[in-house]
């Protein structure tokens, strides 16, 4: 594929998407010339390099450029063959449910089996188990698990604000949703079972749920709900 060729290829790329050479539809043969190519057009601002072998395509808005979104940026690390096979968690679930407006530079990537932490550009990349299959699905409660069991490490907050917002979330699922965020919880510690019990008014989800605990067991978290001391052994 000539330089030209190169270039009508990355015009059909949607602004923000992250590529690499992989994704030009090269023979192994011209993978040389086409990183010239790139590199020419990183000089020239007409692509970004994100990181060593990845690119994209920066969008121009009225406010500046703007690049790709997070789940883009890291695509290569969260999918195969477009089928997920992690997803961002940390300060960006923390983020991404309105529990705190501080940023890392540490980025949590839930995925079902070990991977070496690694670097990203400004981000230091650290994967985490998650014991519960992946799917485009349950993501959203898996963060939400997440946060439950990092309650005490959101920064710029208390562990009470943490639980009223995490609390309001959990009361807006439906009854099936409920349903399957409790199994979910299973796989995960029991102070989170603990926590996504005393949010939960489903007598049939609850006993589930503290029949899954030891009676004995207490929780130090620094919460201060009524509810959650009395029946959940959580302070």
């Amino acid at each position: 594929m000539t330089s030209k060729g190169i270039k009508k290829k990355i015009s059909e790329f949607e602004m923000g998407k992250v590529f690499k050479l992989e994704d030009l539809g090269l023979l192994h043969t011209e993978h040389q010339a086409a990183v010239m190519t790139l590199r020419r057009l990183v000089e020239k601002g007409e692509i970004e390099r994100l990181s060593p072998g990845l690119y994209y395509k920066p969008k121009i808005t009225r406010f500046g450029e703007v690049g790709p979104t997070m789940d883009e940026r890291f695509r290569d690390l969260l999918y195969k063959d477009n089928r997920p096979i992690g997803y961002l968690t940390g300060f960006y679930a923390f983020n991404l449910l309105g529990l705190t407006t501080q940023q890392s530079t540490t980025l949590e990537i839930g995925t079902n089996f070990p991977r070496r932490n690694r670097k990203r550009g400004m981000y230091a990349v650290r994967f985490v188990i998650q014991k519960n299959e992946i799917n485009k699905d349950n993501i959203d409660m898996l963060r939400l698990l997440d946060c439950l069991k990092w309650i005490k490490k959101i920064p710029d907050t208390t562990v009470d604000q943490s639980y009223s917002q995490l609390k309001n979330l959990v009361k807006a699922y439906s009854k099936k949703e409920q349903e399957r965020i409790v199994e979910l919880s299973m796989q995960y510690s029991p102070l989170t079972r603990a926590l996504l019990g005393s949010m939960l008014s489903d007598k049939s989800l609850t006993d589930k749920l503290y029949q899954s605990l030891s009676p004995l067991t207490q929780f130090r978290i620094g919460l201060s709900s009524s509810l959650a001391k009395e029946q959940w052994n959580i302070q």
